[in-house]
């Protein structure tokens, strides 16, 4: 009970922090300066990280459901995006550079799809006044910084909550079924969204499905995962693999696509696995 309260504490002083730091920011002068840095809190790479640590040093669960609805988010905004071409504001009006077409707002749909994941697994007010807090923060940042429309915001809000929904209540029957069964519909999950790449040539979808491929390890390991009772040495080797996935993604960045998939089926093999290898938690 005084570790959840101090969580609270520690999450609500977070939140007073993000809802002063827009006033000081504009009578400090750094108005544009602050949002830049702001709208960095939307990237999907940090949110990725972010899930890895809570997978690895908090809950497995909630860290699973939240790598899944992220993943489900991007392959959305990606095929939308692409689909629909819809303009972004004219480029005399962006503050920072910025590639693709506008909606929906893929800071926005992140920011949402995330953080309602969390909200929705965990129905914790702090989580839920956090979550808000940053979605909030993010999607008026691509408005200062004049690189989409409301309209892209909304509609990325809105696909958001939408995926965090579908994807809570999908991982909760995925996780009820028998571990093959489960694990081979996370397979084929991986093989829709690699499919998608022959209706839209992104290369990001291929390795959207790398991770997921990789991810369908987590029901046939499930109830062997058991991580360490020390929370230092959660930290550690979430920090270590998080070394490792940094590695990996840069060495694959110049490598064919096929190859660039087996590396990011690497990555999530090693995030799932992290937590169960016995021995690591002994050279700590």
């Amino acid at each position: 009970m005084q570790e959840a309260k101090k969580y609270n504490t520690f999450i609500y002083g977070i939140i007073i922090i993000l809802l002063v730091t827009p006033f000081l920011a504009y009578f400090t002068g750094s108005w544009t300066k602050y949002w830049e840095l702001v709208t960095t809190l939307g990237d999907e790479q940090g949110y990725v990280a972010l899930a890895t640590i809570v997978f690895i040093v908090f809950s497995p669960e909630l860290g699973f459901i939240m790598l899944l609805s992220l993943l489900s988010s991007a392959w959305v905004n990606i095929i939308l995006k692409d689909t629909l071409r819809l303009p972004r504001p004219p480029s005399d009006q962006w503050k920072i550079e910025v590639k693709g077409y506008g909606f929906p707002s893929g800071h926005a749909q992140t920011s949402t799809a995330f953080w309602s994941a969390a909200y929705i697994y965990l129905r914790k007010k702090a989580i839920a006044l956090l979550g808000t807090s940053l979605i909030a923060l993010v999607s008026y940042s691509r408005l200062a910084l004049g690189v989409h429309y409301p309209r892209d915001i909304i509609g990325g809000i809105f696909l958001g909550l939408l995926v965090s929904l579908l994807t809570y209540f999908f991982s909760l029957r995925l996780l009820k079924l028998e571990k093959k069964r489960a694990s081979l519909t996370l397979l084929a999950y991986s093989i829709f969204v690699s499919l998608l790449y022959l209706v839209d040539h992104d290369p990001t979808l291929i390795k959207l499905a790398g991770v997921l491929a990789g991810s369908s390890l987590y029901p046939l390991l499930r109830e062997k995962i058991q991580p360490s009772p020390s929370l230092s040495r959660r930290v550690l080797l979430a920090t270590i693999v998080l070394a490792l996935v940094l590695i990996l993604t840069r060495i694959s960045g110049s490598l064919p696509l096929i190859s660039q998939f087996a590396i990011y089926a690497l990555i999530s093999v090693i995030i799932v696995v992290s937590p169960i290898i016995r021995y690591v938690s002994k050279l700590f």
